[in-house]
């Protein structure tokens, strides 16, 4: 069978004048590249459409004409699950059956299907499943009892059980790297390749899907799982010849990684075949010197820290982090004596924040000295935890409009003030952190007017939201354009400014 994959890949934006914007993403899916590696493994082929900006319907069709599949695979988030539907309908008017995949069917299975375009539904990971539909398909069998699988039958759906977790990740085959342009990818404009080592998480944060996707398998209490260091290496040695420009390596799991034994195993193997500078995640609370140490010897130049709300209310007893203050500050200073470059992850706009607590996560922000902060405005995934309260509580609908800016509104923290603070977040940290530096009581007398600036009711919050989106939009053109026609010279002039290898 020839399976084509599609793939919607650019991000939603509303103007506040109600005009959606699309933004390309331009990133690799590592799910895709291992159903892909399963399918051609029993012999199969694949192919990928890879979308980076919703297609107008003739384009979208031709395309298909050209690739004449057997199956059309959607890989959807909620983001774009609308759009998806929308190019599963067009499939479907030509004739060619359908299947939907990702975050957003596994959580909403019934109104994913509900789409009139898609036959087909994949609830959780999909290769043991994928590839059984296809052997099925391809014989002439009946396919409508295969764990996972959800499928529409006239007015009837028959939803089955979610299979297994696959619990050894060295038995799956490599991920299938060809199926992507890796040079023409937004990481490949600067010579970086993505990979992926781990599934799963060890924790149950309420905004995260990790908990939903968890909890609908029969054995999830093998939800966490790793390949092994030297499976590890194999993976990255086909990357390299699938990718040989590749100068950087990013690894894009959630928490890379958390056992020091693990790591120890692998910085030997990797120093040995590799000598390329890489950035990985990790979790603040987790985070040892000897990592450091470890992840510096295989030259880890940046490192990614959720640090997600600067109150310890909102992020203990709302998000459920699990993690203090001083154990962020600490994570942060020991990347920073590795000579890491750190970055801060964070979000504005949770339910029950107010302007004072996100000063707290302004001020926590100051404190660490992260290099790179980004502060997007939380938008909650469907059937979560922190969804679930929110809508709940009234500071959001059920039925979320993913393309809106700002979903949650609280009392006293209307999507206005949310915007301030998202624009005007990285300003106020450059502000904070000056006053930190002043001699004691001179710094607590500027923060202290700090503090009455940012939480002065009569401040002009509109305008001052559309200055700041109008320099952001600038810096984000200019660094799109420089990235993509002059990649050398942006990655000499980022590493002018964030370090050596950056």
């Amino acid at each position: 069978m020839r399976v084509l994959f599609v793939y919607p890949d650019f991000y939603v934006h509303k103007h506040g004048d109600g005009r959606i914007r699309y933004e390309p993403a331009g990133w690799y899916n590592e799910g895709l590249a291992s159903l892909s590696a399963t399918l051609k493994q029993r012999g199969h082929e694949t192919a990928l459409l890879h979308l980076l900006c919703p297609p107008a319907k003739e384009q979208f069709q031709a395309q298909l004409r050209r690739q004449r599949p057997d199956l059309v695979a959607f890989s959807l988030r909620s983001e774009v699950f609308r759009i998806g539907a929308i190019c599963a309908q067009w499939a479907k008017e030509l004739g060619y059956p359908t299947i939907a995949g990702g975050c957003h069917p596994t959580l909403a299975p019934e109104e994913s299907l509900s789409a009139p375009g898609l036959d087909i539904l994949c609830r959780g990971e999909g290769e043991v499943a994928l590839a059984e539909l296809c052997d099925r398909l391809e014989a002439g069998r009946d396919p409508c009892d295969i764990p996972s699988l959800w499928f529409k039958r006239g007015d009837q759906i028959i939803a089955n059980p979610v299979g297994e977790v696959v619990q050894d990740l060295d038995a799956l085959p490599i991920p299938d790297y060809s199926l992507f342009d890796l040079p023409g990818l937004t990481s490949g404009q600067t010579y970086t390749a993505l990979a992926s080592f781990t599934r799963g998480c060890p924790y149950n944060c309420t905004y995260c899907c990790n908990q939903t996707l968890r909890s609908i398998y029969p054995n999830r209490s093998r939800w966490l799982r790793t390949r092994s260091p030297e499976n590890a290496i194999a993976c990255l040695q086909a990357l390299k010849a699938a990718y040989p420009q590749m100068r950087y390596l990013r690894v894009n799991d959630d928490i890379f990684h958390w056992s020091e034994e693990w790591l120890e195993e692998f910085a030997h193997l990797y120093k040995a075949q590799f000598t390329m500078p890489l950035a990985v995640h990790h979790r603040p609370n987790l985070f040892t010197e000897r990592m450091a140490q470890l992840l510096r010897e295989i030259g880890c130049y940046q490192i990614y820290f959720g640090v997600e709300s600067g109150n310890e209310y909102i992020r203990n007893a709302v998000l459920r982090r699990r993690m203090s203050n001083e154990e962020i500050e600490r994570a942060f200073a020991l990347a920073h004596q590795a000579g890491m470059i750190t970055t801060a992850y964070n979000m504005v706009g949770l339910p029950y924040e107010t302007m004072e607590r996100a000063l707290d996560t302004i001020k926590l922000n100051a404190r660490i000295g992260a290099e790179r902060i980004l502060n997007p405005i939380y938008c909650p995934y469907p059937h979560t935890d922190l969804y679930d309260l929110a809508v709940k509580a009234g500071f959001c609908p059920a039925n979320v409009g993913y393309e809106e800016e700002v979903v949650c509104s609280m009392p006293g923290y209307e999507a206005d003030r949310v915007r301030f603070v998202s624009a005007n977040f990285k300003a106020f940290v450059g502000a904070y952190r000056a006053a930190y530096r002043l001699p004691r009581a001179l710094g607590q007398r500027a923060e202290r007017l700090l503090d009455r600036l940012f939480l002065w009711p009569r401040l002009p919050h509109r305008l001052l939201t559309r200055l700041a989106y109008a320099r952001q939009r600038a810096a984000v053109r200019s660094k799109s354009l420089l990235r993509r026609t002059m990649p050398g010279l942006y990655i000499f002039l980022r590493g002018l400014a964030f370090g050596r290898h950056a």
